[in-house]
């Protein structure tokens, strides 16, 4: 079953990157409805449908799924029937605009025609990776005080939301727009403007939007920033990471560097 509604957009990205703030930025829209909690179930749904595909053996594949239309049906009905539990949170509101976040989804980004509709649209958010790891060495520091994070691995990890974005067909194919946390941060007008031409409605200039589930305020990940009007970061990379860390993740990130310029 595909979605009903004329624009769904997908907001991907590395954790960490902003992604929580360009949805709500979205959402802050007359006719989008308000912020949901990250599309986790559904992400894993449409994992589970990817894996079901390209891991299986012959023999059951053939005997549960039959063919790929088969197996994608039955996997569009259930992410179909999630967002008509979703909608129904809302029934007889005027809104046009549904807004999904997942960074789990940036993995999956080709796949998001299929569940969503050829219409839906992406927007992927890059950030400094330096940034990004620093936050990301917190977020795992907070979950073990006991163990410091593995910032190479990290790293590692981090490249790879990267490249499965910028490597996909729908990037190739000028269908992922890309949004930089720094100028949003920085209210650069033109990176609101330019966002609003590819979704073609207006999005918040200030922070959050509608938010219809708090926060999980016991989440690692949780920030303090969260539904509030956009703020610039008070941590700099350089207290977290050393500078062999950092060196090691301009490395890393130099290819991307030279599309965005951070350093």
């Amino acid at each position: 079953m595909k979605p009903a509604l004329p624009n769904i957009v997908l907001v991907v990205g590395a954790p960490r990157s902003g992604t929580t703030l360009i949805g709500g930025l979205l959402c802050a829209g007359e006719q989008s409805f308000p912020m949901l909690p990250e599309c986790t179930y559904i992400t894993q749904i449409i994992r589970h449908f990817h894996d079901f595909l390209h891991y299986s053996d012959p023999q059951r594949f053939a005997a549960y799924a039959i063919n790929e239309a088969t197996l994608s049906g039955m996997y569009e009905r259930m992410v179909g029937e999630m967002l008509a539990t979703v909608f129904s949170h809302f029934r007889d509101l005027p809104y046009q605009h549904l807004i999904l976040k997942d960074p789990e989804l940036s993995l999956l980004v080709d796949l998001i025609p299929r569940f969503f509709g050829d219409q839906s649209k992406v927007v992927c958010v890059v950030r400094d990776p330096r940034e990004v790891v620093a936050s990301m060495v917190k977020v795992e520091q907070a979950k073990s005080p006991a163990v410091s994070g593995e910032s190479q691995q990290i790293a590692t990890e981090m490249f790879n939301y990267y490249w499965r974005v910028h490597s996909s067909e729908l990037y190739k194919a000028s269908q992922v727009h890309i949004v930089r946390y720094e100028n949003i941060v920085a209210r650069d007008k033109e990176e609101f403007q330019r966002l609003e031409v590819f979704l073609g409605f207006s999005i918040g200039r200030d922070g959050f939007g509608k938010v219809h589930f708090d926060f999980d305020r016991q989440d690692a990940t949780y920030s303090e920033n969260y539904g509030k009007s956009i703020q610039a970061p008070t941590t700099d990379f350089r207290r977290v990471l050393c500078q062999a860390n950092i060196n090691e993740i301009e490395q890393m990130f130099a290819g991307y560097n030279e599309i965005y310029r951070w350093w």
